[in-house]
């Protein structure tokens, strides 16, 4: 089972609050600021990561694997 460290729930759970014009989020046990632009990006070898429910119901899990095969299907589909 693959794991994402628990310090970086908080991020994926958007615990964001608001301090006058600040966004801050806690991290550990630290107060840090927050900007929108901020994006997160996690990378596996492993092509088919099991994530515990909880951490499951945060992420968006995409699979960019192809092989061979899955590519020839494709092109000829493109063609026809």
């Amino acid at each position: 089972m693959d794991e994402i460290d628990p310090v970086l729930m908080p991020i994926l759970r958007g615990d964001f609050v608001s301090q006058g014009s600040r966004d801050t989020i806690q991290i550990g046990d630290k107060v840090v600021d927050y900007s929108p632009d901020f994006k997160l990006f996690m990378t596996t070898r492993n092509p088919s990561p099991i994530l515990p429910p909880d951490s499951a119901a945060v992420v968006t899990i995409v699979n960019f694997t192809t092989t061979k095969a899955g590519l020839t299907t494709q092109v000829i589909k493109i063609k026809n």
